[in-house]
């Protein structure tokens, strides 16, 4: 067993010390997520309990909770269920189990922030690539313009709007939902009832594309006054050649690090999201958690959402390696 523990090659050391400080980062998420819940004005024996209720059934629904026990007790408790990955169940909906309604939640919200994500990069990537390669032109003016109005639209306004326009004037979508109920579908037409519902959501969700446009628009006007561009057009290169093989390739760095931290901080946008569109994600699980003091479900999502926060900024940092080799964390 050693002799081939041996011969797997470690990971350089900056690697391995970004993952160390990767799991520290994670364990303070870890602490500060019991916290937070527990910190919340109101008591929560008096939301799952009345004044008119029996005793007796008032301190078996405490001890169901767990909440009859000190709070050094419910942090030990927590702690076994952050590393077993076993949250219990539920406050609000007692039969249910975190991980099953997670399990439901996870998939629904994937649905829209994968595409989503994915549709704000590419608009602000090429966007940005048009405006900065013209910078300081009426179109460069036009395009930065348009980005900034709207990424300072608040996110719940962007998606009444989208669902006003798309749903209501031009009835092309459905207003609300995820799937269409009480109808027996097959594969393909499941497929297209979903992609029907999840349209006017991921198009609301996409259309922060500002912050891509106007980082790769400021990091192009940059990058367009080095020597190796204009050792490029002085080589006779063609014009698109140029903008994007030489300098919209080496201005991606500040646009992947804004995308990433976009991904993972659009937990606040799901919610407003989901809300308005009555789309059953993990925004809105997470707004009922919140309103109905869940712990347990609160535990688990801002676990989740720490944890893709920390793992994303580790790629990013090997990804940065891997798009400039002069990066290298020593």
């Amino acid at each position: 067993m050693r002799a081939i523990l041996k011969r797997i090659p470690l990971p350089p050391f900056w690697v391995r010390r970004r993952i160390g400080f990767s799991v520290m980062v994670l364990m303070g998420a870890i602490v500060i997520n019991f916290i937070i819940p527990r910190a919340m004005p109101g008591d929560i024996t008096f939301l799952y309990t009345s004044s008119d209720m029996d005793p007796m059934v008032a301190n078996q629904i405490l001890r169901d909770l767990g909440l009859d026990k000190s709070q050094w007790y419910q942090f030990v408790v927590y702690l076994k269920n952050c590393f077993t990955l076993q949250f219990g169940n539920s406050f609000f909906y007692r039969t249910d189990s975190v991980i099953s309604l997670i399990g439901e939640a996870l998939p629904r919200t994937l649905l829209l922030l994968i595409p989503a994500q994915l549709l704000s990069i590419t608009i602000g990537y090429f966007l940005g690539v048009i405006s900065g390669w013209k910078a300081g032109s009426k179109k460069d003016s036009f395009i930065t313009g348009s980005s900034l109005v709207i990424w300072a639209m608040p996110m719940f306004w962007t998606a009444m709007v989208v669902l006003y326009v798309g749903g209501y004037m031009l009835e092309w979508f459905p207003l609300r939902g995820y799937k269409t109920i009480n109808v027996e579908l097959n594969a393909w037409g499941a497929f297209v009832d979903r992609l029907k519902y999840i349209i006017l959501p991921t198009i609301a969700l996409a259309a922060k594309f500002g912050v891509t446009q106007l980082v790769m628009r400021n990091t192009m006007t940059i990058t367009l006054k080095q020597n190796y561009v204009t050792t490029a057009r002085a080589k006779g290169l063609s014009e698109r050649r140029v903008k994007h093989r030489h300098a919209a390739r080496n201005a991606l760095m500040p646009t992947v690090t804004s995308a990433a931290m976009r991904f993972a901080t659009l937990v606040a946008g799901l919610i407003f999201i989901e809300k308005v569109f009555s789309y059953p994600g993990m925004g809105k699980l997470i707004l009922e958690a919140v309103l109905n003091n869940d712990y347990p479900v609160l535990q688990a999502c801002f676990l989740a959402f720490a944890a893709v926060t920390i793992v994303t900024i580790f790629i990013l940092d090997l990804v940065y390696a891997r798009l400039d080799p002069r990066v290298r964390y020593e």
